[in-house]
């Protein structure tokens, strides 16, 4: 080869050599990159200075956290800590369902306990036909006096999956007691004996439910239905709930465009109520009012 052919390749060979160990360095997959300064993880955790002092510990648990927390045959990742607060992961051969259920069941084996969920309002009054139906997922959480913990499981890349678990304390307070908040307004329809009624399936609710209170011990329940049921079997239709929920059926009556039932209850206190129920046609039968009138009885001696 010419000389001055093989000193121009090798002017280039240099040339390109540091961008390619440059382009090699920057694609380097993140399990072979070297050790994570202590101050960026802490940065990227947002472990900051004003909830007090944090730090990381590789391979082991605090020693403020209970030791039936770590249950035997999971493998302790590591931990952060954080004035009283410690989140711990943990590595399993589980898959991420059956690790929680199993720590779970841990958990509760050693005296923890799972708090109350919240209590939504009850379902009362006109309702569609799946009212109700749906289910609250409370968060893996359980308590124990002053403590509660945490947990949910991960799918890990190399199999099995990966425990997160989050230990803390509470002081003076405890998430397994059921408070009960006595400022809370409780108005007189909240003890009166309002019966579920759930529509009939197909049939759709076009306008709003409705409420109206006439003094302390009178309420008067609405909605407005598209269906082909006619207003006796509408009726029909609540009457079976109406009785099923402790009301008995006194007097009733129907004609082509309207039907209606009376009843009559005692409530858990002994206080009797009356109820009406009422369906009414609207003039192209397409939809029909159904109204029910529910009063406390001014006499106890109803028969």
């Amino acid at each position: 080869m010419h000389p001055t052919i093989s000193r121009s390749l090798a002017v280039i060979m240099l040339s390109v050599t540091p961008a390619v160990a440059v382009a090699q360095s920057a694609t380097k997959p993140p399990d072979a990159q070297g050790p994570i300064p202590r101050e960026l993880v802490l940065a990227l955790l947002d472990l900051g200075p004003s909830m007090g002092t944090a730090d990381i510990w590789v391979g082991k648990a605090p020693d403020f956290v209970p030791s039936d927390l770590l249950p035997p045959g999971l493998e302790i990742l590591g931990s952060t800590i954080q004035h009283e607060s410690s989140v711990i992961v943990l590595a399993t051969r589980d898959q991420p369902d059956s690790a929680v259920s199993r720590y779970e069941a841990h958990l509760l084996s050693a005296g923890w306990i799972k708090p109350r969920g919240p209590q939504g309002p009850p379902v009362r009054g006109f309702v569609s036909a799946d009212a109700g139906q749906g289910t609250y997922d409370q968060p893996n959480v359980a308590c124990r006096g002053e403590e509660f913990v945490m947990y949910n499981g991960t799918y890990r890349r190399n199999g099995g999956s990966l425990m997160k678990v989050t230990y803390s304390r509470i002081n003076g307070n405890s998430m397994c007691e059921a408070r009960q908040d006595v400022t809370t307004y409780r108005s007189p329809y909240d003890a009166a004996p309002v019966p579920v009624l759930r529509a009939p399936f197909g049939a759709v609710t076009t306008d709003d439910n409705g409420m109206s209170a006439f003094g302390d011990n009178s309420f008067l329940l609405s909605t407005r239905l598209g269906t082909r049921l006619t207003p006796g079997e509408l009726v029909d239709h609540y009457d079976k709930q109406m009785r099923s929920q402790g009301w008995t059926s006194v007097e009733n009556g129907s004609l082509k465009f309207l039907a209606a039932r009376t009843y009559r209850m005692k409530d858990d206190q002994g206080r009797p109520w009356l109820a009406t129920l009422v369906a009414i046609a609207t003039p192209d039968s397409s939809r029909q009012d159904v109204t029910l009138r529910i009063s406390q009885s001014q006499t106890s001696g109803t028969k």
